[in-house]
């Protein structure tokens, strides 16, 4: 295992958490591992679009309306000429439905991967759906683990992914945000990592076996999936080299690791702002009501969606700013149970994008949200509220 604060007694249990992906792990005289990424040269420069939810502060219900994310995601469906691969939690948009229904019947090869209970569950028509068409969905099997990706890959060259469930409530009431990265290296990564979901393993039976750090001309960006890649250890990681600022927007963050970071970064005198989701704010084992005791200054939505997000900007006009995204909430389960995947962006626009969206949620909130609803505890089931 892992020591987490090198100067703290050893013998603390809460002190220790999992060994890294690869070197070797700090012992009780405090030595630090070594795990060196070996880096690929892509050799162009980064191409993305991002997207958020613009309704999300101001949405009362669900809609039929298209979204611009929701547009961006049927554009991309429709422009594939040979494949389509598709790793889900839920799904209930018809529009999404229908156009994977649509790309099948024109000859594009579909692929679904998804999680058991979602497929028998509250989505459980639209999965139907794609099966009646003859779009092969093959689900995992584990009733307390689940498959949480949001990502689709497109010819084998174009990348879908983010907070985004393919929902009603995701794409017209809920905040969240997708990316969209064009580029056969990190679709061949998350090509990968669907092909071992699509031959039937899952979870912890899946192995270590995608690269992790693309240069994309002086862009770095670190590509992690849960549970074998140990994300946590690569966040904790990373918010040790804010040097500024932290912002987050965040649905669940229980694990009391990455918060002793971020304490101990309030305390070195970084600044940390966070948007956090009621149902997350407010769960037993939220690390909110720590969080601000330290210092840092987070405030609970009160919209009637979800703050879904699952991303944070660290030093977002420092020498180094870097996005945290994907599908993985801050919790054990996200990091070393369920399905996830999780870019680490280091990009000043794309920082700076994430920034203007955790600012907008920021300024559609009262003072009176400020570290308000930390100490409610109001029972929820994590896979059940991912809607």
């Amino acid at each position: 295992m892992v020591r987490v604060d090198t100067s703290a007694d050893g013998s603390l249990a809460g002190n220790w958490t999992h060994n890294p992906r690869c070197g070797t792990a700090t012992n009780s005289a405090g030595s630090s591992h070594i795990c060196t990424l070996t880096v690929t040269n892509v050799g162009h420069a980064l191409d993305y679009a991002v997207y958020f939810n613009e309704r999300a502060t101001t949405a009362i219900t669900t809609t039929l309306d298209h979204t611009p994310m929701e547009d961006a995601l049927l554009a991309l469906v429709n422009s594939a000429t040979t494949s389509i691969d598709v790793a889900l939690y839920g799904l209930d948009r018809q529009s999404i439905v229908d156009a994977l229904i649509a790309a099948h019947n024109r000859g594009v090869t579909v692929r679904v991967v998804g999680d058991d209970e979602a497929a028998t569950g509250e989505y459980s028509s639209s999965y139907q759906a794609l099966t009646d068409a003859g779009i092969t969905v093959v689900a995992d099997t584990s009733m307390s683990k689940i498959q949480h990706n949001k990502f689709l890959v497109v010819d084998g060259q174009i990348i879908w992914t983010g907070s985004t469930n393919f929902t009603d409530t995701c794409l017209t009431l809920n905040a969240n945000n997708s990316i969209v990265i064009t580029d056969t290296t990190l679709a061949g990564v998350y090509l990968a990592e669907f092909e071992e979901m699509w031959a039937g393993t899952f979870h912890e039976d899946k192995a270590d076996n995608t690269a992790h750090l693309l240069d994309y001309d002086g862009t770095q960006v670190e590509s992690f999936f849960s549970p074998t890649d140990l994300v946590a250890l690569e966040v904790w990681d990373e918010l040790a080299h804010a040097e500024q600022s932290i912002h987050f927007g965040m649905f669940f963050w229980t694990d009391d690791v990455l918060a002793d970071r971020v304490v101990e970064q309030l305390g070195a005198g970084v600044e940390v702002y966070g948007v956090w989701d009621q149902l997350g704010a407010a769960n037993t084992s939220s690390v909110g009501e720590r969080l601000c005791a330290a210092g840092a200054r987070i405030k609970t939505e009160d919209f009637a969606g979800k703050v879904h997000h699952k991303f944070a900007v660290i030093d977002v006009e420092g020498d180094d700013p870097v996005v945290i995204l994907g599908s993985y909430n801050w919790t054990d389960s996200g990091a070393y149970d369920n399905d996830e995947n999780t870019l680490i962006i280091h990009d000043r626009d794309l920082a700076r994008a994430y920034y203007a969206e955790w600012q907008r949620l920021w300024s559609a909130l009262g003072e009176e949200t400020l570290c308000q609803r930390f100490v409610v505890y109001v029972p929820v089931a994590l896979r059940q509220s991912d809607q």
